[in-house]
């Protein structure tokens, strides 16, 4: 063929031959490549101990070289197999590059062996410090570090290798995702350096870190976002990382990225398995009567704890919880576990302008860093992540949980909510269901005590009257005086009697905390007590007044009703203040301006009777007479159990 401005074109092979040569000569820096000894390929199998023709699919020497090699070989086998090795510089090369064909071998061999290591199982720790280790290990670098990021690109975790735990305590807090480690991820997919610190980016190193040299960072990426970054750096001048390096980082980041996807995956399932298995123990819990004393808030606030690895964990409900919804303006921390569970109890939390408060009124739950209204010993500890979550049942939201993370896990992130909103959804549920089987208990236990009541004023008074009506009849026939004073003291004791059966049919007929509840109860106490009686009487109650129920709410209501009795029966008062307190504690006060109880007094039975079940709650009960006058009846007894 010939070409009219260039003259003949030559042969296709001579074509590929030529071109060779032009960029053997470029890779000599211009010099022209050296011509091949006739003897180089056996030389080459003695010294490296491979056939020329493994060289010839290597690629390494030109196949017109060896062309003529082989011709020459089969010419002339009388030649010295050292007359090239005056041309030692396509030997040496062609050694350096075997080397390098055999590392990269060994090290594809090495990442394959990683890769099956790094998914060895399912745990999202474990399979991070596996990526870790594996990385020193295929590049042979001495430091190596994964760091993990959230979907903001904020750095949440960072693990590393290479650096002892004494010079960790030193350096003091981990990195923060500033300098090199944030460029790597925000502006270059890859980065290879030979000496970070020539980067502009780069920020320097605390005091007491080792030195750092050459630098390799690669994403790991999981469904399209950056799940974190696999860092690795060497610490001796003039060590740099190869293009091989870089190859054998990026498909370890490759099969990390689907490690790790693996192990979150896994992690998902087995969360929302142990939140499933939570909410079935908590309506069991709550349904059954295995453990009647402990609080069913508590176990609530127990269960959100453990199943989100918090710190604390709070429940609030509404302080006056017999108001409408819309008039609820505080809310009180009714159960608490975890850091400083005992001084966070009873704390006070307005509703409106506080991040709990919010929550109540709108149904929805949020995660945040920090609460808009201050709670002492929870939201005070630190800046840090907490889920707020409504106990919502039948469009009506009975209080909030609030959980919290310590400064060193990671923040929570959406996918909690949904975990933490079907657990609290069940929660409420079993509240609403235990307190509808605890109001059929209550009505059987309300219509045995009416029959009780039935019998106890249809028989037992009618008899006791009829017997001092006999009595009365006796005392006028009496002469003696002595006898007449004893029978007119038994008249007294079967009309003290009388009372008291009747105070306890009183109580046997009052309805029970289904039927408003223990505020409720003490406001019909004062009042049946109090009715067409000459006396001014005060009532006032503070704090969560549903906290107090059961076997409680019925002691701190037979011990009110005592003491207004005494009150009215026997002090002569004009005045008498009831108060009722509720925090940490249950108090009682009863207090009149009557005129005390006289030191002889033969009638204690009832005085006894509120220490008695003071001690049948673990409280206690004094009554004294100030120096003004009157009675004060001062009963406490803890909450905690009850």
């Amino acid at each position: 063929m010939v070409d009219a401005a260039r003259g003949p074109i030559p042969p296709p092979t001579e074509q590929l031959t030529t071109l060779k040569r032009k960029r053997e000569c470029k890779a000599n820096n211009g010099q022209q490549p050296l011509a091949p000894d006739p003897d180089a390929p056996k030389l080459l199998k003695g010294i490296c101990g491979r056939p020329p023709r493994a060289l010839l699919r290597s690629g390494y020497v030109p196949m017109a070289e060896v062309s003529e090699v082989s011709g020459r070989m089969a010419s002339d086998d009388s030649g010295s197999a050292f007359a090239g090795l005056g041309q030692r510089g396509l030997v040496g090369r062609m050694h350096e590059q075997l080397d390098e064909l055999l590392a990269a071998r060994d090290q594809m061999e090495q990442l394959l062996r990683v890769i099956v290591e790094i998914s060895a199982d399912l745990d999202l720790d474990s399979t991070l410090r596996r990526i870790v280790l594996a990385a020193r290990k295929l590049t042979s670098a001495p430091y190596s570090a994964v760091a993990v990021r959230d979907p903001e690109g904020t750095l949440v975790a960072f693990v590393h290798k290479g650096i002892d735990d004494d010079t960790v305590q030193r350096i003091g807090h981990l990195p923060v995702g500033e300098g090199l480690l944030s460029l790597s991820v925000l502006d270059a997919p890859v980065l290879r350096l030979d000496d970070l610190a020539t980067h502009p980016a780069a920020a320097g190193f605390p005091e007491h870190h080792p030195p750092m040299q050459a630098f390799l960072g690669v994403p790991i990426t999981i469904r399209g976002t950056v799940f974190g970054n696999l860092y690795l750096t060497h610490d001796e001048p003039g060590r740099v990382f190869s293009e091989s390096d870089e190859v054998a980082a990026r498909a370890l980041a490759f099969a990390a990225a689907v490690a790790v996807d693996n192990a979150k995956l896994f992690e998902r399932e087995r969360t929302s398995v142990r939140w499933v298995d939570a909410s079935r123990e908590i309506t069991t819990a709550l349904l059954s009567s295995v453990e009647p004393s402990r609080s069913q808030l508590q176990l609530i606030a127990e269960h959100a704890c453990a199943l989100t690895e918090a710190e604390q964990a709070i429940v609030l409900v509404p302080f006056d919880a017999d108001l409408p919804m819309d008039e609820i303006d505080t809310l009180v921390v009714a159960a608490a576990v975890g850091l400083n569970a005992a001084e966070v109890m009873g704390q006070r939390i307005p509703v409106d302008g506080s991040t709990s408060g919010s929550v109540f009124r709108s149904g929805k739950p949020l995660i945040t860093e920090a609460l808009s209204y201050p709670i002492h010993a929870f939201t005070d500890v630190g800046q840090r992540s907490a889920i707020m979550m409504p106990l919502l049942a039948h469009d009506e939201v009975a209080g909030v949980i609030a959980v919290a993370r310590s400064t060193g896990r990671p923040p929570f992130d959406d996918s909690y909510l949904d975990l933490v909103s079907d657990f609290a959804t069940h929660a409420a549920i079993a509240l609403i269901l235990a307190s509808g089987r605890e109001h059929a208990r209550q009505l059987t236990i309300v219509a045995e005590r009416e029959r009780i009541a039935h019998d106890l004023h249809d028989h037992v008074i009618q008899r006791l009257f009829a017997a001092g009506m006999d009595l009365q009849g006796t005392v006028a026939r009496v002469r003696s005086p002595e006898v007449s004073g004893r029978l007119n003291r038994t008249l007294d004791d079967l009309q003290a009697i009388i009372e008291e059966i009747r105070t306890t049919i009183f109580q046997l007929k009052s309805p029970l905390d289904n039927d408003g509840g223990f505020r409720n109860r003490i406001q019909r106490v004062v009042a049946d007590l109090t009715e067409n009686r000459d006396i001014v009487t005060t009532v006032r109650l503070h704090g969560p007044m549903t906290a107090v129920s059961g076997e409680l709410a019925e002691h701190a209501e037979a011990v009110t009703a005592e003491g207004i009795s005494n009150a009215v029966r026997h002090s002569g008062a004009s005045r008498l203040t009831v108060e009722v307190n509720v925090a940490d504690m249950l108090t009682l006060d009863i207090v009149d301006n009557g005129c005390g109880v006289p030191v002889d007094n033969p009638r204690r039975s009832g005085l006894a009777n509120m220490s008695y079940r003071a001690e049948q709650v673990g409280g206690s009960c004094e009554i004294t007479s100030p120096a003004e006058g009157g009675t004060q009846v001062h009963w406490t007894a803890p909450l905690s159990d009850h």
